[in-house]
């Protein structure tokens, strides 16, 4: 149960970040991130929503995370900086442009196998939110493009929650499936 979560937290993070892969990266970085301790998140975007993402929301990636989209699949990768008490942190993250517009980055998203959701640190047109924003809640895998995606670690399907859908300016996308996250945490986790 414990790895199930811990999965789904990473498809998650990774869904968000397929979406940045079909954008160029942001030219900025995540500042003051720990140097990884190896593996990675990797999230398969929903392709009805890869539009919206890119077109709409003009999602890009902050480094070190990778958008791609490989056999025409989008797809984001984030490195995993430390797994701990049940949270799997990553580095990098995304930035948008919210729907009412201004600039909403989104950084060093974790995946909380507790609450069983993906959140990270956010800033909204310059000026930090405080905590930490709940981004997705972990699920059951789905289906994209007609069959699950392979996952060689632990696979969660990603939902946006009601407060990640209302700061990016839309409301009614409170629910909807993001993509299917693969956590594959390194040699030594």
């Amino acid at each position: 149960m414990r790895t199930r979560r811990l999965v789904a937290a990473a498809v998650s993070a990774a869904a968000l970040m397929s979406s940045v892969l079909l954008a160029p990266a942001a030219q900025a970085d995540d500042h003051g991130a720990p140097a990884p301790e190896g593996g990675a998140t990797t999230v398969v975007l929903n392709p009805t929503l890869v539009p919206v993402l890119v077109n709409a929301l003009k999602v890009r990636a902050i480094a070190p995370g990778e958008l791609s989209a490989p056999a025409g699949v989008a797809q984001v990768s984030f490195p995993i900086t430390d797994v701990e008490d049940g949270v799997i942190e990553h580095s990098g993250g995304l930035e948008f442009t919210p729907l009412g517009g201004g600039d909403l980055r989104l950084t060093r998203f974790d995946i909380n196998l507790s609450t069983g959701l993906l959140d990270a640190k956010g800033v909204l047109n310059g000026t930090r939110l405080p905590g930490r924003v709940d981004l997705f809640a972990l699920g059951a895998v789905r289906p994209i493009n007609g069959r699950i995606p392979a996952c060689a670690g632990t696979a969660a399907g990603l939902t946006l929650t009601s407060t990640a859908a209302q700061a990016l300016g839309a409301p009614a996308f409170a629910g909807a499936f993001i993509g299917d996250a693969c956590v594959v945490p390194g040699q030594d986790d």
